[in-house]
């Protein structure tokens, strides 16, 4: 064990050998920013320890190693006064003087986050040691700021003029592999802070002063007039805080309102891998501010924590562990995000299902997945209760008018409230999301709590979506684009995710006002049949800066004039996440949905997994080499196109449908001998996925009709699974390996009927 020496809590000091001391930033739950406490304990542990050999510098966690000025506290909490931001910005240039020209060797471990002040204290070092995640940037410019620790000195040394000008004036984002091809690091290890202290440990072991001169003469040959730039700082940082529109865009920033410059300052998605320390940090960061918009009402981040604690108490307490799993089928609500978030809460596996979900298929999820207790809208209890799968003393109604029944109520009651986390690492299972099975019934993809996080962070960066967005999703929470691509994105940038109970073309343009959404995502089938309403004067009024989803339809540009705001494509599935995106700024040839994004390695593959080559039609493969789509291939500039999904399953309006479930279900019919489910062109034009249609073989005798086994269907299964269009026919045929023969079957003809209205 090291030894500790007396401090405060928010800095903490080691001596792993009596040669080295480390100096440890200990405010992990605000990413080691700096309030006057911290700042103050640092600049007098670097003046007690000057005469040290080897000093190292780091952040508590792995998140961050200092994220800057905490923003809530900020460095001049007293009087806010020129003079006493003064005192604050001498102190950070104290660091500067105290690292740069002491005798010490000082190395900083550079884990995650060097925002700003953070970044300067880095960067002053002898040594810089990264870890993969390490992500430097200087802010200052674009909230209006100045840099003031050194850093206008020592970053054109570092990197050159322009790139220096570059970083500071833009502000942007610097991952570790930039950092150390420009001279931002000085190497990148798996683990910074072991490094650092293999590094101490060497340099300690060197003559000390030769070790010690060398430095000097370094820094003195290079920076002579380092103490002219400190006060040229200080001047141009006092200037730029008398300003008016610098204590507007900070106070934009500090509110994450309005201001595009600082569009993802606060999103905590690069240092986070797991959602329960995700919604920990928003709550710090963002308290009051509104996360969940739904029916009229916003619920910020803190009480929807608060909630979550609740609700995870009585899970508890009714014997949920980690590991377990929980069922859960309700219709979007704030209640039903909670359900997500306490379950992880515990370690336990959140499992919500299709609310459509009927006979043997429910029959078959519940079965598959063995949850420990389920949570269930009273709507949906007399279909869950049929199934005879679980006992009652195991499930909770959400809305149940019953007394006798165990109701959601009751159970955010019946613990104390949870208000700490299971420890969780990225690669735990935060949720079961049921595919629309390519190869067989349904299944589960297991998903971690760091998938959540990367297709979230995908799509913030795809999207450029910004803290200030409202991020509106009429699509169920069993569907990816509602969890991880509305609500986690909003939880890492402080956004509002806006959800709706469900798709409505006549409430559409009235919701996304109403929620004053920013941002919205769609399917081919929803944009058809919003494109298709009536024009009227108010399709421009609203607050949408952009819409996102696939496919991109033909009549995009006409869309995009009418409604007055872009639209953007991707391609993605639960299986492979997004990895293809439309590049901003770059024509997308017609039918393309983009290029695959860095990170995903994707081909087009024969039958066999051979490589076809450009333009040519066949299967993707997305890392694992999993085929599950149909491609029109990539062309020789490596654009993607969709042209479908493969084996049995039919995409109608955004849902795919299992054809070998809609096909069990059939086969449960009397009358019926043999059903065939597969895909007809759409009535909503080409390019908008298909229609379901079965084609039924009775048995011999029978006198059912088209529309008496429609009428079956309807009151029976899942009302995406109910077929558009029934044909009665002769034979279906059969291949030798006894599966139907569906090329042969007629794509034209039978009794079409509206799913939501009847026979037409």
């Amino acid at each position: 064990m090291p030894a500790l020496e007396g401090g405060n809590n928010e800095l903490l000091i080691e001596h792993p050998t009596p040669s080295v001391v480390r100096i440890i930033l200990n405010r992990p739950k605000a990413l080691n920013a700096l309030n006057v406490t911290l700042l103050s304990s640092l600049v007098q542990a670097l003046r007690d320890h000057a005469n040290s050999r080897i000093i190292i510098l780091e952040g508590q966690g792995d998140r961050s190693f200092c994220s800057g000025e905490d923003l809530k506290q900020t460095l001049a909490p007293e009087t806010g006064s020129a003079e006493e931001l003064r005192r604050a910005f001498d102190q950070l240039q104290d660091i500067t003087r105290l690292t740069s020209s002491s005798r010490s060797i000082v190395i900083a471990a550079v884990q995650g986050f060097a925002i700003g002040g953070g970044a300067e204290i880095a960067l002053a070092a002898d040594f810089v040691i990264g870890g993969p995640e390490a992500k430097f940037r200087f802010p200052e410019v674009p909230i209006g700021h100045a840099a003031t620790g050194g850093i206008t000195l020592r970053l054109p040394y570092m990197v050159g003029l322009l790139k220096a000008k570059e970083l500071l004036l833009t502000g942007r984002w610097v991952d570790a592999e930039e950092a150390l091809r420009i001279g931002l690091l000085s190497e990148i290890s798996p683990d910074a802070k072991a490094r650092a202290l293999e590094l101490a440990i060497q340099l300690s072991e060197l003559p000390t002063t030769s070790l010690m001169s060398s430095k000097t003469s370094l820094e003195r040959s290079v920076f002579p007039n380092m103490e002219n730039s400190l006060l040229h700082e200080v001047d141009a940082a006092n200037h730029c805080f008398a300003q008016s529109d610098a204590a507007s865009a900070y106070s934009n920033f500090v509110a994450r309102k309005g201001n595009s410059a600082t569009k993802n300052e606060h999103a905590l998605g690069d240092g986070v891998r797991d959602l329960n320390t995700a919604l920990e940090l928003a709550v710090e960061r963002f308290p009051n501010q509104p996360f969940i918009r739904f029916g009229g009402h916003d619920t910020a981040f803190l009480e929807f924590s608060k909630a979550v604690a609740a609700l995870a108490g009585g899970l508890r307490e009714s014997g949920v562990v980690a590991g377990d799993r929980v069922f859960v089928m309700m219709k979007n609500s704030v209640e039903m995000a909670s359900t997500w978030f306490a379950v992880n809460r515990l370690g336990a596996t959140w499992m919500p299902v299709n609310t459509e979900l009927k006979s043997v298929t429910l029959k078959h999820v519940i079965e598959a997945a063995l949850p420990k207790l389920a949570i269930i809208d009273d709507e949906f209890l007399p279909e869950f209760q049929s199934m005879d799968v679980m006992d009652n003393s195991s499930v909770y109604i959400n809305g149940a008018a019953s007394t006798e029944a165990q109701t959601l109520s009751s159970l955010q009651a019946l613990g104390t409230p949870f208000e700490s986390s299971t420890d969780v690492t990225a690669a735990t299972t935060s949720a079961f999301l049921y595919t629309s099975g390519t190869t067989g019934k349904s299944k589960p993809c297991v998903l971690s709590h760091e998938y959540f996080i990367l297709q979230a962070k995908a799509l913030i960066e795809g999207c450029g979506l910004r803290g200030d967005d409202v991020l509106y999703c009429p699509l169920p929470m069993f569907h990816l684009d509602a969890t991880a691509l509305t609500i986690v994105p909003a939880l890492l940038l402080g956004a509002v995710a806006a959800l709706s109970v469900r798709y409505s073309a006549s409430k559409f343009w009235d919701e996304i006002r109403a929620t004053k959404a920013t941002v919205y995502d769609y399917m081919g089938a929803t944009l058809a049949i919003t494109y298709k309403q009536e024009p009227n004067e108010r399709d421009r009024d609203h607050s949408v800066r952009l819409a996102w989803g696939v496919p991109l339809l033909e009549f995009a540009p006409e869309y995009e004039k009418r409604f007055g705001h872009p639209l953007i494509t991707l391609y993605g599935s639960v299986e492979a996440g997004l990895p293809v995106f439309q590049v901003p700024g770059k024509p997308l040839p017609k039918g393309s949905c983009g290029r695959v994004r860095k990170g995903y390695q994707l081909r087009i593959a024969n039958d066999l997994g051979e490589e076809v080559p450009a333009n040519t039609p066949g299967n993707v493969l997305v890392r694992s080499d999993s085929p599950n789509s149909i491609l029109q291939g990539v062309d020789e500039d490596g654009n993607v196109y969709v042209l479908g999904r493969i084996k049995d399953v039919v995409r109608r309006r955004g849902e795919n449908i299992n054809a070998s479930e809609v096909e069990e279900e059939f086969m449960q019919h009397p009358d019926v001998l043999m059903a065939a489910a597969y895909g007809v062109p759409s009535l909503l034009g080409e390019g908008t996925e298909d229609d379901l249609k079965v084609a039924v073989q009775l048995r011999p005798g029978s006198t059912a009709d088209e529309r008496g086994l429609w009428e079956w269907a309807v009151s029976r299964m899942a009302r995406f699974q109910v077929p558009s269009v029934i044909e009665l026919v002769h034979e279906i045929k059969q291949t030798p390996t006894c599966k139907l023969e569906k090329a042969g079957l007629p794509v034209e003809g039978g009794v079409r009927f509206d799913i939501s209205r009847g026979s037409i």
